[in-house]
């Protein structure tokens, strides 16, 4: 069986993808990955386009596809897994394809609820239960964090280094992953010496920060801490601003960086360049 899987760059992504690997054990034949985001999917799912019918499935996971992405993906061979809360209000939208897609905590999980007749190690329940925490950023287990770490700072494919890493479920890390935390911890933390801001846009709050080091982890830690619809991260470095929405709302981030950034990207993650029409939006945002 040949199956072509397209998935998120995170680590539920990477999750999602490997549990597509359990699922079908013993009757791959064949299992190709590529790691994409909603913002360059539609590039990425074209490079592919004329080698769609040679694959029995075609997945794509944990992606909160567009109404064009839709259109696009529409085909009888693929199967759309995702767990976002704007998807789901688009799945109506899907003729051809088979769409799994419902509000949850993570894709892995969602797979999981799913799938649920499928025999699993204790290991591999226990990976997904890390996934699932960090995903959904409960955080109530601290090999979450580390997990995301190590997938953080994997150089690409990502996803395929960790399936390789961790195919058998979890286990004791080794000398190099506990370098691999030990530096994205003290890197992240670095982040928050500079002030974080709160403010609001059309009744969304908003909070942000500047910062050059795992951007979208700084923001939706901040997210989730300041119980905000949007987090911005500043880069002064590269003067670029990037945009990240909370997995609860409904805003279109991507809005905000073509009008105030000449940018672009998806309803969920978006990003630009830092400009005077940003420094006005921000303007009368406050420190905390």
């Amino acid at each position: 069986m040949k199956i072509l899987v397209f998935t998120d760059s995170d680590l539920d992504g990477a999750g999602s993808a490997l549990f597509i690997k359990w699922l079908f054990k013993s009757k791959l034949s064949y299992l190709d990955i590529v790691e994409t985001t909603e913002t360059v999917f539609h590039n990425d799912f074209n490079d592919k386009a004329q080698t769609l019918d040679s694959y029995d499935k075609v997945f794509i996971l944990d992606l909160d596809l567009t109404e064009a992405q839709i259109k696009l993906v529409d085909k009888s061979n693929v199967v759309v897994i995702d767990h976002h809360t704007p998807h789901v209000s688009k799945k109506g939208l899907y003729q051809h394809a088979k769409p799994i897609i419902e509000e949850f905590s993570s894709c892995t999980k969602l797979l999981r609820q799913k799938f649920n007749k499928i025999q699993l190690t204790s290991t591999q329940e226990e990976l997904i239960k890390y996934i699932d925490d960090y995903d959904c950023y409960k955080l109530e287990h601290k090999d979450s964090l580390k997990l995301n770490a190590i997938h953080h700072t994997l150089n690409r494919p990502k996803a395929i280094k960790f399936i390789e890493a961790f195919e058998d479920g979890f286990r004791p890390y080794t000398v190099y992953e506990k370098n691999s935390i030990k530096l994205f911890v003290q890197k992240f933390k670095e982040q928050f010496q500079n002030d974080i801001f709160i403010g609001t846009i059309k009744d969304y709050k908003v909070v942000s920060i500047i910062a050059n080091y795992a951007i979208s982890e700084v923001a939706h830690f901040l997210i989730n801490k300041y119980e905000a619809d949007i987090g911005i991260v500043v880069n002064v470095d590269i003067k670029t601003v990037s945009f990240r929405r909370s997995k609860t709302s409904d805003v279109d981030v991507s809005i905000l960086a073509k009008a105030f950034c000449n940018g672009g990207g998806s309803a969920a993650a978006a990003g630009g360049n830092l400009t005077p029409d940003f420094a006005n939006l921000t303007k009368n945002f406050l420190p905390c």
